[in-house]
């Protein structure tokens, strides 16, 4: 009886001092975090809890932590500025549920999902999740695609490509956001993603998502923006020009969507058959003389 008590004993104090250990280990995390940030943190998610704190000679910090619904997580600041959140989303049922009502209505609310992630940043409103699964595109069966859509439901792209991550793109251009401003009066700036290297921008322009582009951060770049294209939905007005060219080069050629991309080379319409396995395309200069 009395070893078993011993045993006890020891077992006691063993455990009394782990806990200690990851008592003085917390609190030293908690002294490493600046005050801002802490305060910053606590406010967006106060029932989270912290496992790492890095702070960078960028005047970068991250944060890991695990929040409220047991996701893992991991946020960061910029001179103690938030800029951006990222979370891995462990069921689709945590998505909102206009956002989860919009994938399951989609053409591929049937797809097993691989991984969820939910991104948040400074200067856009919505949350962007992502959707990542394998579907069939045309007949290749299980393709990479990634669906992205917004936390009010409002389904943005579709890719089978795999886009950068976005934690790779803490801070985002001022120059970008100032311009889309002044070009796109009223606009809602609805997600980012870094696609080969491209910075893209989806926004809601009145009622019709725009894609824009840039492959320059300052304005001052010689290739600042590149384009901006946007689908034209429903009658369509096309220029008697742009016609005339399509029927003239192409007199067999039927298409499904028809796109308008404005660029400082000129706009253009471009014309879509997303029937044809190779979704085979033709641009025509808005002011091309047949």
């Amino acid at each position: 009886m009395k070893r078993l008590n011993y045993f006890y004993y020891i077992l006691a104090c063993v455990l009394f001092m782990g806990m200690l250990t990851a008592c003085e280990k917390e609190n030293q995390l908690e002294e490493e975090i600046p005050v801002a940030i802490k305060s910053d943190f606590t406010a967006r998610y106060p029932l989270s809890q912290i496992k790492t704190f890095r702070n960078y000679s960028d005047g970068q910090s991250q944060l890991d932590f695990i929040d409220n619904e047991q996701n893992e997580a991991s946020i960061w600041y910029v001179n103690d500025t938030w800029k951006i959140t990222h979370t891995k989303i462990s069921n689709i049922q945590q998505l909102p549920l206009r956002a989860q009502s919009t994938f399951k209505n989609s053409e591929y609310g049937n797809a097993q999902i691989i991984d969820i992630y939910k991104t948040e940043r400074d200067g856009i409103d919505k949350a962007l999740y992502t959707l990542h699964f394998q579907y069939q595109w045309k007949k290749t069966p299980n393709v990479e695609h990634y669906v992205f859509i917004n936390d009010d439901g409002l389904y943005l792209t579709t890719f089978t490509w795999t886009p950068n991550d976005p934690r790779w793109f803490v801070t985002l251009s001022k120059d970008h956001f100032d311009f889309i401003a002044k070009k796109y009066s009223g606009a809602e700036i609805r997600g980012y993603i870094n696609n080969s290297g491209e910075h893209e921008y989806i926004i809601l322009h009145g009622d019709t998502i725009k894609y824009v582009f840039f492959e320059g951060e300052v304005a001052t770049d010689r290739i600042f923006w590149k384009e901006t294209r946007y689908e034209l939905i429903g009658d369509a007005i096309i220029p008697d020009n742009v016609s005339k060219i399509l029927k003239q080069n192409n007199p067999d050629f039927t298409y499904t969507n028809i796109y308008y991309i404005e660029s400082n080379q000129g706009n253009a319409y471009l014309f879509i058959d997303k029937n044809h396995d190779q979704e085979l395309g033709y641009y025509i200069g808005e002011n091309s003389k047949p």
